[in-house]
C-alpha cells in the first residue's frame, strides 16, 4: 500500500514501503511516486521482486501510461533491476547519471531503452514534470559514485535514495520512525 507523505489535491509523493516479502533475505527498499498535474515521477523503482506489488499499488494513484519518468539515484540492483519491465510496460523515460547511462541497458531487452536513457550531468539540473519541477541534486559519493538525490520543491521533501538507510541484523528501518542519534 502507499503512504501518502504530501498531497494538495494537484501535487502528490507517495511511499511505498516494505514491499519485499522473502523473510529478510534481500535487502527492503522504498520506492516513491511524485505525481504533478496527472503526471508521474517514480523514484527508485526497485528490484523484480517488488516490481508486481509496486505496479499494483502505484495504479491507484496514476495510471501506468502517466509516468513520465523512472528517476534513478544509482544503479544498484536494488535500485533499478525492474528497469527492463518499466521499459516494457510504460513510456517513461529514465533519469540517471551520464556515469550508469551506458550500463542501463543491460537490465532491459534490446532497444526498450533507445532514446529513453537521460543522463544527468555531474552538476545536476531540473526536470519538467506537470506544472512543477524536479531538482536533481548532485550527492556523488554519498553512496556510489555518480549518485543523484532528488528534491520536490512542491512538498519539500529530499528524496536522498539509500543514504540514510539503516539494516541491523536484516532488519530494516524506513526512516519515518527511526531515531536518528542511535544510528551514528
Amino acid at each position: 500500500m502507499g503512504v501518502e507523505l504530501f498531497n494538495n489535491g494537484k501535487h502528490a509523493c507517495v511511499m511505498f514501503n516494505d514491499l519485499v516479502k522473502d523473510g529478510g533475505h534481500a535487502v527492503q527498499t522504498n520506492q516513491f511516486l511524485i505525481v504533478d498535474h496527472e503526471e508521474g515521477a517514480i523514484l527508485d523503482p526497485g528490484g523484480n521482486m517488488v516490481f508486481a506489488e509496486l505496479t499494483f499499488h502505484l495504479r491507484k494513484y496514476l495510471p501506468l501510461k502517466d509516468v513520465k519518468y523512472i528517476l534513478a539515484s544509482h544503479a544498484d540492483p536494488d535500485v533499478i533491476s525492474s528497469l527492463g519491465r518499466w521499459m516494457s510496460l510504460s513510456n517513461a523515460n529514465l533519469i540517471i547519471s551520464d556515469l550508469w547511462a551506458r550500463f542501463v541497458p543491460h537490465f532491459c531487452k534490446e532497444d526498450n531503452t533507445h532514446h529513453r536513457i537521460i543522463g544527468v550531468s555531474d552538476s545536476g539540473g531540473t526536470l519538467r514534470l506537470g506544472r512543477s519541477e524536479i531538482v536533481c541534486l548532485p550527492a556523488h559519493f554519498m553512496h556510489s559514485e555518480g549518485n543523484f538525490q532528488f528534491y520536490d520543491p512542491v512538498s519539500k521533501i529530499l528524496f536522498s535514495g539509500d543514504l540514510g538507510v539503516s539494516l541491523e541484523d536484516g532488519s530494516f528501518s524506513s526512516g519515518l520512525d527511526a531515531d536518528f542519534p542511535s544510528q551514528i
